[in-house]
């Protein structure tokens, strides 16, 4: 079945639409899609212990759109102190320093100092922090990004599974009562949990809706994960149509499928994990009904079919 009307298709099968009748029985979980905190080093490199007394300043970008930069220090290193001891003098120091702490936190380890972004917002590129001793280049503190800040999205009509909580949580932190989840990649049985929803249906959502990028919530931003009840989820490209009374595949990594998440007919090995015989305390599923193409206006935006799902705790 192909929707091809405009707006009816966006109550029919919105991806992770809830469909289940008000004060029916439905459960959700409140989620928050993961992200990634960035992390920059600033290794203390030259001579130890050092053989007189120096400074240290460090000048970072500010992030409130104005292009000006905050500095901390100058930072007095002791004669005699170790490259260990002054980077722990020196993420003091950043710490001390309200606008940089504000942006990331900092500690040492031997001659490194860590700074650990406090929000997945914050993403400096590592060249624009830059450390300078007074005796340079006898001293120096170079920096370098040893994780990139990551901000994935949770697609709505997937199945998804437990996450990390990312640290630090200073800013960007987890909402009260919600758990982090990511997709269902590399899940098991007993760690997928539901799919992906929307408790409002897509008529709600701004328009225009672009067929070429599926709806998702982004990373940090609660969402609602549905256990129990009907929902439609999303069909890989390279599934047979899904039936009645048929078996259900998560898909849970690349090979003959590729939507991490989506559902399909047939299993593809130990890419998918059949959900519609699965043991009891895990996710169940059944199609409940036929499968639709949307096709609001001429480009498809996906496969989708209504499940019921039955997850008892």
């Amino acid at each position: 079945m192909t929707q091809t009307s405009t707006f009816r298709f966006q109550f029919r099968s919105a991806p992770g639409q809830i469909v289940t009748p008000i004060g029916g029985p439905r459960e959700t979980e409140s989620m928050y899609s993961p992200y990634a905190m960035q992390q920059i080093t600033l290794t203390v490199t030259g001579a130890s212990p050092f053989a007189a007394e120096v400074t240290v300043e460090i000048v970072f970008p500010l992030q409130d759109g104005s292009g000006l930069s905050g500095t901390v220090g100058p930072v007095t290193i002791a004669l005699g102190q170790t490259a260990t001891q002054a980077a722990a003098t020196i993420a003091a120091a950043w710490n001390a320093e309200p606008q940089a702490y504000q942006l990331y936190t900092a500690t040492s380890n031997l001659a490194v100092i860590t700074l650990v972004a406090r929000s997945y917002n914050v993403s400096i590129p590592a060249a624009s922090i830059v450390g300078t001793f007074s005796d340079d280049p006898t001293h120096t503190l170079p920096a370098a990004e040893t994780v990139a800040a990551g901000a994935p999205s949770i697609v709505m009509g997937r199945f998804y599974q437990y996450g990390t909580i990312a640290q630090p949580l200073a800013i960007g932190g987890t909402p009260r009562d919600c758990k982090p989840a990511t997709t269902a990649a590399g899940a098991t049985i007993t760690t997928l949990r539901g799919v992906v929803g929307r408790e409002a249906n897509s008529t709600m959502l701004a328009l225009p809706n672009l067929q070429s990028v599926p709806d998702a919530y982004p990373a940090g931003q609660p969402w609602p994960g549905l256990l129990r009840g009907q929902v439609y989820a999303q069909v890989d490209p390279a599934s047979a149509t899904m039936t009645e009374g048929g078996q259900v595949h998560v898909v849970v990594a690349a090979g003959v499928y590729s939507q991490i998440g989506s559902v399909a007919a047939a299993a593809d090995g130990g890419n998918t994990i059949r959900i519609d015989n699965a043991p009891a305390g895990n996710v169940l599923a059944a199609v409940v009904s036929v499968e639709e193409n949307l096709q609001p206006f001429t480009t498809s935006s996906g496969r989708f079919v209504l499940l019921k799902l039955n997850r008892t705790l």
